[in-house]
């Protein structure tokens, strides 16, 4: 709603090769090339890669209080989850099947997966799409040269949102939520922001603000969670060169939510807004027991803001040297309940200096993460003749600590110490890699592309406080692509890569040293012979992923249409993939299964009809299928019994998904209707019924009306219906655990621009 309304004080320019140029219109938005010109950013025409943009207007359009993963997940292959069912709060995406640890998330070109656990968490950054100028989801291996590589795809945010004329946005909106429990409607979301644009001053700077807050009820019980947001920008334009300082991020506090819940609970009213800290189900899974509802104490408090600086420095007329230098530092804590705390899990006992005489209850554990990231990403483009030569490479350093305590427990003893860590480490990750692309036009119709990567990371624990499993361990990788793009004529053209990327598994794959209380060890070889067991720390049990990725597609666009197909084949070897189950934090748990393979197609249109009226849409068809792979089912006299999952559908990966808008748009108004629809896909890899996320189709109803109320100002009314049906469907699942979507909700707002 925010930028919704915003869209029509904004007439985006798309991403250019060089500065844009200053206008008089309020409506220019400026773009520069230090982060959306690079060899990872792709050019319909130009880049054999398969990809999706939304500009800056659609995101006006389709945002108002929901985060990221809500917005992608109208492009092709994407689905997404949220863990309180509202679309705010921790969301997650999915594309292909891949889950978003193994995608290439970046923001203004750097890159955002956490480097321990590769993951994103979206709440990190909120409010990011009210300062987005321009979004590019590339689908397929090798899409990108920061952060990890690219398994699923790369999402890159452009967030340059400075205007050449001055102006201040205020924007408010509401979100209300239905309850059929008690056939009631309650205010859930409350968000507020303003943002100002200083325009261009003394003909060579411009200053961008924004600041947000928003709060929501969440769906399910106690998934309350309250956002603060800010982002700040100031950018200098020389004759030859292009400066951006960006500060961004948000502090937030939310209720813990990320258990699931089981599947049957989906169709109950009342079950489906459950919140459980932990459950047991029975009696072929239609029974839940030993429930524990999540406790008012479990919270999670976060902050981790965001220092970048982005030079560009045209050297010539065809050389430019890029730089980006950035800062991350994050520091939070969760608070959760334990009910399996013991003496031994806490590190009680005479031994520790803290004898006991019962076990603690009601146990409430702290976990404190900080985090500290630095990195460099350097480039030279070089334009030689027919083609562009892109060397770079990335330098990041990560460092962290790791540690719980106990913040509540009865029966502690006396003299125990309420700073006593009963686990600590650091963690570490060094991340060195080097680039050089290539894209090459043979002719005026043939366009040509190749790259390799360089990569070397390693994994470090160090100062573990009690069992001292300190190491470090490296990774090497070579990862090259190959790609043509034909034109075949004014409106069509046909394309085709190669790529093969390996990756890295996560740290927690090699050592969950956060559990090490649950009695979670080392994953190397180890020699039990004797009354220790030694690891050694250069033969980690879990493999990086390989993935050889072949791609083949055509564009057909005209004045008032487009068309892409896509397919695509991916196969694998050592694919990290979910085992169905989940950590004690909720999260997947991951192995290695011999073989894999993921085919499929990829279709993409929009028509412009006239009158106003235009529609748009995709649909992937796919088969993701595990080629060589079995599980151990038990053991007896030192011989393994395992179980044969061949040619079983891999979890979390549906075989079917499709998505359509259709948008009315007249001067002062508009009005769109999107659909999305998730064929059924299994939350783990034997093929059981009772895992298996049932298909869904969800439809969403959005008004926009703008009052012009001057020359430079105007008030955007918003109105917004989600889940318009009121079905009642889960969004994901792992194992026995499952996801709810929230019934229907609307969202009001207006956003005033003078």
């Amino acid at each position: 709603m925010k930028k919704t309304l915003f869209f029509l004080i904004i007439n985006m320019l798309l991403c250019r090769e060089t500065t844009a140029q200053v206008q008089t219109d309020r409506d220019t938005v400026y773009q520069s090339a230090p982060v959306t010109v690079t060899a990872t950013y792709a050019t319909e025409r130009m880049s054999p890669v398969t990809f999706s943009n939304l500009k800056r207007q659609e995101i006006q359009q389709r945002y108002s209080i929901q985060d990221v993963p809500a917005l992608l997940s109208e492009l092709p292959s994407i689905m997404f989850y949220s863990e309180s069912g509202s679309g705010t709060g921790y969301n997650y995406i999915n594309m292909r099947g891949f889950d978003q640890r193994r995608l290439s998330v970046m923001i203004n070109g750097v890159p955002q997966n956490d480097p321990e656990d590769h993951n994103v968490y979206w709440i990190d950054f909120p409010d990011l799409l009210g300062s987005a100028t321009n979004i590019q989801v590339q689908r397929g291996a090798g899409s990108a040269f920061y952060g990890p590589p690219a398994i699923g795809g790369s999402v890159n945010i452009i967030a340059l949102p400075y205007n050449s004329r001055s102006g201040i946005t205020l924007e408010s909106s509401i979100g209300l939520q239905e309850y059929g429990s008690t056939n009631t409607i309650a205010l859930s979301t409350r968000k507020y922001s303003v943002s100002f644009n200083s325009g261009l001053t003394e003909k060579k700077y411009m200053f961008y603000g924004r600041l947000g807050t928003m709060s929501t009820d969440g769906y399910r019980d106690k998934a309350w969670a309250n956002i603060d947001s800010y982002f700040f920008g100031a950018a200098r334009f020389d004759s030859n060169m292009t400066t951006h300082i960006h500060f961004y991020g948000g502090p937030f506090s939310d209720g813990l939510v990320y258990t699931g819940l089981p599947k049957f609970y989906n169709n109950d009213l009342n079950l489906r807004r459950k919140n459980y800290s932990s459950f047991s189900t029975s009696d072929e899974y239609n029974t839940v027991t030993d429930a524990t509802l999540r406790k008012s104490q479990e919270i999670d408090n976060f902050s981790q803001p965001h220092l970048e600086l982005l030079h560009e420095w045209r050297l010539s007329s065809n050389t430019k040297l890029n730089n980006t230098i950035f800062y991350i530092q994050g520091d939070g804590y969760y608070d959760y309940y334990d009910g399996w705390a013991d003496t031994s899990t806490l590190r009680l006992g005479t031994a520790y200096g803290f004898p006991v005489l019962a076990n603690p209850a009601n146990v409430i554990i702290r976990a404190f993460v900080g985090n500290k990231q630095i990195g460099w990403l350097p480039r030279v483009e070089w334009t030689h003749g027919e083609g562009t030569l892109t060397m770079g490479a990335e330098l990041r350093f990560h460092r962290s600590i790791h540690w719980g305590k106990i913040n509540y427990a009865e029966n502690l003893p006396q003299n125990y110490d309420p700073d006593y860590r009963f686990y600590e480490y650091n963690g570490e990750k060094d991340m060195v890699s080097f680039y050089v692309h290539e894209l090459y036009q043979l002719r005026h119709d043939i366009t040509l592309m190749t790259d390799v990567q360089f990569v070397y990371n390693r994994y470090g624990i160090a100062n573990e406080k009690y069992l001292g499993y300190n190491f470090s361990f490296p990774y090497f990788f070579i990862n090259p692509r190959a790609g043509i793009n034909y034109n075949l004529n004014e409106q069509v053209n046909l394309y085709s890569s190669i790529a093969y990327t390996s990756r890295e598994p996560r740290l927690k794959n090699l050592y969950a040293a956060g559990e090490s209380f649950y009695g979670e060890m080392p994953q190397f070889e180890a020699d039990i012979t004797g009354s220790t067991v030694k690891y050694d720390f250069c033969k980690p049990l879990v493999k990086p992923e390989r993935l050889f990725d072949f791609e083949i597609g055509g564009i057909y666009r005209d004045e008032t249409s487009l068309l892409s197909v896509n397919l695509f084949w991916m196969e694998f070897t050592d694919e990290l993939i979910k085992s169905g189950r989940v950590d004690i934090f909720g999260q997947p748990v991951t192995g290695n299964a011999e073989r894999t393979r993921h085919i499929g197609v990829e279709m993409e249109g929009q028509a412009y009809l006239g009158d106003g009226f235009s529609i748009g849409g995709n649909a992937s068809l796919s088969n993701n299928r595990l080629v060589k792979y079995s599980v151990a089912d038990s053991s007896s006299n030192g011989v393994v019994y395992k179980h044969n999952l061949d040619g079983n559908p891999i979890a979390g990966s549906p075989d079917y998904m499709a998505g359509i808008r259709l948008t009315q748009k007249q001067d002062s108004w508009s009005i769109s209707a999107d659909a999305k629809y998730v064929g059924s896909f299994y939350t783990d890899n034997t093929k059981n019924e009772l895992f298996k996320n049932d298909e869904y189709f969800v439809l969403n109803l959005s008004c926009l009306y703008t009052l012009e109320l001057g020359k430079q100002s105007d008030l955007t009314i918003r109105a917004e219906a989600r889940n318009l049906l009121n079905k009642l469907y889960t969004m994901s699942g792992e194992g026995d655990e499952f996801f709810p979507a929230a019934e229907r909700n609307y969202v009001f707002g207006i956003i005033l621009h003078y």
